[in-house]
């Protein structure tokens, strides 16, 4: 064989080996179910034409499932898939358990993305462990945030209004405090019309009843925790953290019956059956009430943020419960590489803006881009909502925390405790758990209360009003 030849089959062996191997590149992608996810594999099938890396995706349905998947994986450390969607407070679990790769380096080699791709509010709070470290361990995959819905065929017939003013003695409109909120939520609740006032979550599976909980106990200035001294007691159980809880379980009571197991599924059925006249829900799922397939009030459905609340201080607060998800990197992955190549990718802004005509990305010049802002009657909402935003601990521990606080939460729902009985159990619990995973629990005295709520430049967290 002439040398020429040799040479020229060396090279097409190793043309050849080099397309085998891409082809052969197969990343699995966990996730739950849902219109996100099946946008993203859509996408990917794309990736695959271009690159020969195909992308799957192993997905179970939201809840505890998909968050056990994830964790088990890790554990077994067996490198089962290769990326991963979890859920915002999970990045403590994760990220601090060191099972994911720290995104750093990549974005600052990449020539597609770099740090002000991302909003920088989206990227610290999908991505960033610890908090204000500027370690990046996740990108935003799915932004979500609690919103509220309501009927505009009630809110704006004038019959109704002239009944809620003679009534309560101001006008009926979305409500800017739960207080007025739970006056619309009388108003509106007629159980012998088979109407209700509100549908929000209450139930005791994952992080149903605390999700929605935490709405009121920070917006009525109260906390989960001091971050700083490690201290539960004094805050979770604080008298704004109760005056939140007081008001959620007075709500609770103008809900349909069986509230007290429900989650997004049955929250979004009351209210696309027409049963309910508002309804906290995540943004992630407002567009299925469009849909007249879905929903029997399509053409009369309104969308706001949700309400603060006038605390005891006199002063008015806003905060509630960020949901959405940070898609990472399993340290244990054979093919990490390959992985951040597409997670790269599909951050390029041909990709985002196709996938945030049905779901909500994170990066900046879409979010931005009035052409979305117009997609449809929320995107506005959303934006703003972002800024209000808060999340529950960010710590390894996360998981068993949330497990207390959940079964407590659920204790005042069913009225098995009072809020002050079920959160002082909660704070005697959750304490011994941090103290038994090494955490030093400092006291002050007075409690100092911290600003532990994300608060954007140009946005006041705690606004002061007149009280008459």
């Amino acid at each position: 064989m002439k040398a020429s030849q040799l040479f020229y089959g060396v090279l097409v062996c190793m043309t050849l080996s080099c397309l085998v191997f891409a082809e052969d590149v197969t990343l699995t992608l966990i996730w739950h179910t849902g219109i996100c996810a099946d946008k993203l594999l859509e996408l990917a099938e794309e990736y695959e034409k271009e690159t020969g890396v195909k992308v799957i995706g192993d997905l179970v349905p939201p809840g505890s499932q998909w968050h056990g998947n994830i964790a088990a994986g890790f554990a077994e450390q067996n490198g089962s898939f290769d990326l991963a969607a979890w859920d915002s407070q999970d990045i403590g679990e994760f990220a601090g358990g060191n099972h994911t790769l720290k995104l750093n380096a990549y974005i600052e080699n990449s020539e597609l993305v770099t740090l002000d791709t991302w909003l920088p509010k989206m990227r610290s709070r999908y991505g960033e462990y610890p908090d204000g470290s500027g370690d990046l361990h996740a990108l935003p995959v799915n932004a979500d945030a609690l919103g509220m819905m309501y009927r505009k065929d009630l809110f704006e017939d004038p019959e109704e209004q002239a009944d809620f003013a003679a009534l309560y003695g101001y006008a009926l409109k979305v409500p800017d405090t739960y207080q007025e909120m739970r006056d619309i939520a009388e108003f509106f609740t007629r159980p012998e019309d088979d109407l209700y006032g509100m549908a929000m979550f209450a139930g005791l599976e994952y992080d149903y009843c605390t999700s929605t909980a935490n709405n009121f106990i920070w917006s009525f200035g109260g906390e989960l925790w001091n971050p700083q001294t490690h201290a539960v007691k004094g805050y979770l159980d604080s008298p704004a953290s109760l005056d939140g809880l007081n008001m959620y379980v007075e709500m609770l009571q103008f809900a349909p019956p069986g509230h007290e197991t429900w989650g997004h599924e049955e929250v979004g059925f009351a209210f696309g059956s027409g049963r309910v006249a508002m309804a906290q829900q995540w943004f992630y799922f407002f567009g299925s009430m469009l849909d007249p397939a879905v929903s029997d009030v399509y053409d009369t459905t309104g969308f706001a943020v949700l309400p603060g609340a006038i605390g005891r201080d006199g002063k008015f607060r806003r905060q509630f419960s960020m949901g959405g998800q940070g898609l990472g990197i399993s340290k244990y992955s054979r093919h990490a590489d390959e992985a951040w190549k597409f997670l790269e990718w599909y951050q390029q802004r041909a990709q985002q803006e196709r996938y945030a005509a049905v779901c909500q990305t994170g990066r900046a010049d879409v979010l931005n881009d009035p052409a979305w802002l117009n997609k449809n009657p929320y995107n506005t909402y959303f934006l703003a909502a972002m800024d209000y935003t808060n999340d529950y601990w960010h710590l390894p521990e996360y998981g068993v925390l949330l497990e207390i606080l959940q079964e407590e939460v659920h204790n005042i729902v069913i009225l098995e405790k009072t809020p002050q009985e079920a959160m002082q159990a909660a704070a005697e619990r959750q304490e011994q758990v941090l103290i038994n995973a090494g955490y030093a629990i400092e006291r002050t005295d007075p409690v100092e209360v911290p600003d532990t709520h994300i608060t954007p430049a140009g946005h006041d967290n705690v606004i002061p009003i007149q009280v008459d």
